[in-house]
């Protein structure tokens, strides 16, 4: 009895727990028929458990859609199998309204373990389902977002970093979150991100371009978009900023602003009250006009009053017509008179609504010239004296101007389509044209001597230029040859060339009369000299003051006389050719120079600096030694006064010639000097001691040799250059 009590009291306990719970409870007989709703199931559904007692529940609590499935779930249930827990299934009210339930079932059995039948417990997950929608909503939003989102907390610290945010950053958002969010603003715009916070935390929201630093520190430009995170009390507690990458975009726009500042050609934007809102720098270059002075100017201000009502008609009409038209036009700018050919369109703001005009403006100046100078040589052809022809592929004639008409004794009719090798040159000298003919095809240019013959036989000598003829995809089309009787110029030539050779014989006879003289004079001078000794040292006791003074002055006179006359012979003798010629590396030469000047550089206490290696050619070396010699020697004795001086001697080799330069820090030389410098008995102080001939027979020396001798000086007391240039010889 007692254990029936008892029994009797779990089972109504265990009714009044599921009468009471807030989750639906539902039984079912074993063919899945209604027994029991507590009082949460009734809610649920909206009906009580005696009207639909007995009914089938897939049938009454299910929809339509989802009763297959639950006599799936009935069927795998009494086959022993145990269910998922927490199963979602589309439930139907009483009143046809449909929510979204999420079921537990299980079997019922009696203490024997057979089978009573089914129950289930249901709750309403509609709103937890939508709010679960809504989460993969925005959560498959900032999946594919090409923005990234991130929160931070009022102290700047990262709370959330989307995986767009990761994209951009390169941060995974683990190893960002709990970061202050200075770790991606770039180096150079830290400065800006407090008052960038504080203008966020007052409330303002804040959109910018700046430039961010990623995770492996390089830089990106992005849009960021940031507004106050408020709490429900509407209290500021932190920041979500959205953030673009615009990298792409600002390179396009870089690149699009690069083409526009140098496209050749004006590119301009006005406003419809005709002010410029953008004006291209080639373009403003163009006209004379500063870039920055034109923006916001109107063409009154940039053109004056005339100009100005010109182009406003034309905006006018463009304004009207709303769409672009293109006309010719010359305008007179600050740089002078252009010729455009201009296209106005008009630009519209969202609504569609024109409120402004695009210009571009190509300058055909240069254009309208080559047409004109096109003009100006198809005249310039046919009045030509000289013979202009033009040939094909196959070296027939194409063109034939009046010249060509005169020289040739053939009209253009008779010339044009015949074979021009056939028609103009002789048999001999065909074969050479057709050789010429492949080389100016391969896209070389030639001018030579040649003969050609006339209409009437005669053979005549002429200079060809002979050039490649190209179109415009650079396809070899014939040749251009302008052909010039030079008949005249031979005759001429020919007469220069005996005239040269006698006057070249006439030069040697001079020389070697200048060194017989020179050689014949030095035996006087010299008996003159010891004479002049002689008798002041013999009659020294005898001599007054003043016959002694004669005898030395003639003494001295005829030393330097003697020292001009061997200059004379030095000079003969290098225009003679007549000095050995022993080739010898540079080091030989000029080791020979500083030999021979060991002692007048001693005295003045000159110091040369010879800057070795010297190149390593082979010169002449009696020569080059002299002509250096000459060259030291000038800077040792043009020194300034009371300075010792210093001398430097380098060399190179370039463009198969030696180059050799000797530099001193002497007196220098003025215009004058540096044009004479290099004539006969000049010198640039009279009362220096010498003859005047070193430089002149320097020169001598290596114009025979082919190779030129030049000074420079930055003037009186800043030293001079000598610079000498010799061709080696192979």
């Amino acid at each position: 009895m007692t254990d029936r009590r008892t029994a009797a009291s779990e089972t109504e306990l265990l009714a009044a727990v599921i009468a009471s719970v807030s989750d639906a409870v539902v039984t079912t007989d074993e063919n899945a028929g209604i027994t029991y709703m507590n009082a949460a199931a009734e809610a649920l559904y909206g009906v009580r458990c005696e009207d639909v007692c007995g009914q089938s529940t897939i049938r009454t609590f299910l929809a339509e859609h989802e009763q297959e499935r639950g006599r799936d779930l009935a069927r795998r249930l009494y086959e022993g199998e145990t269910l998922p827990r927490d199963l979602q299934l589309r439930m139907r009210r009483a009143d046809a309204t449909e929510f979204d339930g999420e079921l537990n079932a299980f079997l019922v059995r009696d203490p024997d373990g057979s089978v009573l039948g089914l129950a289930a417990l249901v709750r309403d997950v509609t709103a937890r389902v939508a709010a679960e929608a809504e989460s993969q909503t925005l959560r498959a939003v900032l999946e594919s977002a090409s923005e990234g989102i991130i929160c931070l907390d009022d102290a700047g610290v990262i709370h959330f970093f989307s995986p767009a945010a990761e994209r951009i950053y390169g941060y995974r958002a683990d190893e960002i979150i709990g970061e202050p969010v200075s770790v991606l603003v770039a180096e150079h715009r830290q400065q800006f991100l407090e008052a960038f916070k504080a203008r966020v935390r007052a409330g303002e929201s804040v959109r910018r371009m700046t430039v961010a630093r990623r995770k492996d520190g390089s830089h990106v430009d992005v849009m960021i978009s940031a507004g106050p995170m408020r709490s429900p009390a509407g209290a500021v507690q932190g920041f979500v900023v959205t953030t673009l990458d615009i990298s792409e975009r600002r390179s396009t726009q870089r690149l699009l602003d690069l083409v526009i500042e140098h496209a050749p050609m004006v590119v301009a934007v006005k406003d419809q009250h005709g002010r410029y809102r953008m004006f291209n720098r080639i373009g403003a270059e163009s006209l004379g006009l500063d870039q920055h002075a034109v923006v916001g100017s109107t063409d009154e201000e940039l053109f004056g009053s005339e100009l100005a009502a010109r182009f406003s008609d034309r905006d006018e009409e463009v304004m009207e017509r709303g769409e672009p038209i293109t006309y010719q036009e010359d305008v007179q700018v600050p740089i002078g008179m252009r010729h455009f050919v201009t296209t106005k369109f008009p630009l519209r703001d969202a609504a569609g609504v024109v409120d402004g005009i695009g210009i571009l403006a190509a300058d055909v100046t240069e254009i309208r010239q080559a047409e004109s100078d096109r003009a100006r040589l198809a005249a310039l052809v046919q009045s030509a004296p000289d013979a202009i022809i033009a040939q094909d592929r196959d070296g027939r004639i194409a063109t034939w101007n009046p010249g060509a008409e005169v020289m040739f004794g053939l009209s253009a009719e008779e010339a044009i389509g015949r074979d021009g090798a056939e028609l103009i040159v002789p048999a001999w000298e065909r074969e050479r044209f057709w050789a010429d003919f492949a080389e100016v095809r391969s896209g070389r240019t030639l001018t030579k001597r040649c003969t050609r013959v006339r209409a009437d036989g005669s053979v005549f000598p002429v200079r060809v230029s002979a050039a490649p003829v190209r179109m415009l995809d650079g396809a070899w089309s014939g040749t251009l040859s302008m052909v010039r009787d030079i008949t005249d110029l031979v005759a001429a030539e020919a007469e220069l060339e005996a005239r040269a050779a006698q006057l070249e014989r006439s030069n040697a006879d001079l020389e070697r009369f200048a060194y017989a003289a020179s050689h014949d004079l030095q035996e006087p001078l010299q008996s003159i000299k010891l004479s002049a000794g002689a008798v002041i040292d013999a009659a020294a006791e005898r001599l007054d003051e003043d016959e002694r003074e004669l005898l030395t002055h003639i003494d001295t006179a005829a030393s330097r006389l003697s020292g001009q006359i061997r200059g004379l012979l030095q000079v003969a003798r290098v225009a003679l050719g007549e000095a050995p010629e022993e080739r010898v590396p540079v080091e030989a030469a000029v080791q020979d120079a500083l030999d021979a000047l060991r002692a007048a550089a001693h005295n003045a206490g000159a110091r040369i600096d010879v800057h070795r290696p010297l190149p390593d050619a082979l010169v002449p070396r009696a020569e080059l030694a002299l002509v250096l010699q000459n060259l030291i020697a000038n800077a040792i004795k043009y020194a300034r006064e009371g300075e010792p001086p210093r001398i430097t001697v380098s060399g190179m080799v370039g463009d198969d010639a030696l180059e050799l330069r000797v530099v001193d820090d002497g007196i220098g030389l003025s215009d004058a000097d540096r044009a004479r410098v290099f004539d006969l008995f000049e010198r640039a102080q009279p009362d220096v001691p010498g003859t005047g001939l070193g430089l002149a027979t320097a020169q001598r020396i290596i114009e025979r040799h082919g190779g030129t001798i030049t000074a420079s000086s930055a003037g009186p007391g800043q030293g001079s250059e000598f610079t000498v240039w010799l061709p080696l010889k192979p």
